[in-house]
């Protein structure tokens, strides 16, 4: 499990919206794929202030084991380096065993214990559900973890070039969160060609408009889906969506309710593309997200 560059730029980019404090949960410790000086351009690039940092003492990786090709013998930022840059002081694993390092200890393919309930006001999942047999069990979970305000990224393979034992389409993320009421939510696909990357967020207000004609994202390329979302004051966690498809009017009339409440938020988007658009038979519904961070 790892962070790369639209992990860490995601992270990034939500703090600069909103800062990133108090207590920071990570799923599986993560190995984040930047160096100190690649950290500290790439802060300095969203408008981050790293000129006070004693770089020195930034925290560096000497947990994770399982790294990519090319990173085993470089020298990472940890995890919690990285969130304790942005000022959280408390930045802890979940894992089901001890392995990495982990602080806290939870199967995810069960309930979550109600004393580690509402612990977390920030959690990053850097493709845990992708290998959990029970994803919408683990999903909730993290829902559970949460306070209101809490925030997640969860970042997962939604293809099988990689080896996830799960795959959840873009929908899939964004059915749960709209049902349960979250006050916020963006989900992204972002897909892998030769070295390139073109990300695509689904368009709420063309899903607002068709409901059942919403279009599924395919491509024949390695793909992740990026999920965000904010926990609010009344949002639940024990809702199951119906899929679109057999979806009835009474459960579109609620739906697109809930889904009006996450239209209004301001947040901007949080993941882009690193090159121009290449795949260009893309099915209703999704929209291209440019280098700037703008959708169109």
């Amino acid at each position: 499990m790892g962070l790369g560059r639209h992990g860490v730029e995601a992270i990034l980019r939500e703090h600069v919206f909103r800062p990133i404090r108090n207590d920071v949960i990570v799923v599986g410790r993560q190995t984040v794929y930047f160096s100190v000086d690649e950290l500290v351009q790439l802060l300095s690039e969203f408008g981050i202030d790293a000129h006070e940092v004693n770089l020195r003492h930034i925290e560096l990786d000497h947990e994770t084991i399982d790294r990519l090709p090319g990173y085993r013998e470089r020298t990472l930022v940890s995890d919690k380096g990285l969130f304790r840059l942005l000022g959280s002081e408390s930045v802890r694993a979940l894992d089901h065993s001890a392995y990495e390092g982990a602080e806290i200890i939870h199967d995810l393919r069960y309930p979550l214990p109600r004393q580690l309930h509402g612990i977390a006001d920030f959690i990053v999942d850097g493709s845990t559900l992708d290998n959990v047999f029970t994803p919408e069990t683990a999903l909730r979970n993290y829902c559970d973890l949460l306070r209101p305000g809490g925030r997640l990224i969860a970042i997962n393979a939604f293809s099988t070039h990689d080896t996830p034992y799960v795959i959840m389409p873009p929908l899939w993320y964004l059915d749960y969160f709209v049902v349960n009421r979250f006050v916020d939510c963006k989900i992204y696909v972002i897909v892998f060609i030769d070295g390139r990357d073109n990300v695509f967020c689904l368009d709420l207000d063309f899903l607002q408009r068709v409901r059942r004609e919403m279009g599924r994202f395919r491509s024949p390329y390695h793909m992740v889906t990026l999920a965000f979302a904010e926990k609010g004051q009344n949002s639940t966690t024990h809702h199951l969506p119906n899929q679109q498809d057999y979806r009835s009017s009474e459960e579109w009339e609620v739906f697109c309710r809930n889904l009006s409440e996450i239209q209004k938020s301001q947040r901007p988007h949080l993941a882009r593309s690193h090159c121009t658009q290449i795949v260009v038979d893309v099915i209703g519904g999704h929209r291209f997200v440019n280098s700037d961070f703008v959708a169109h």
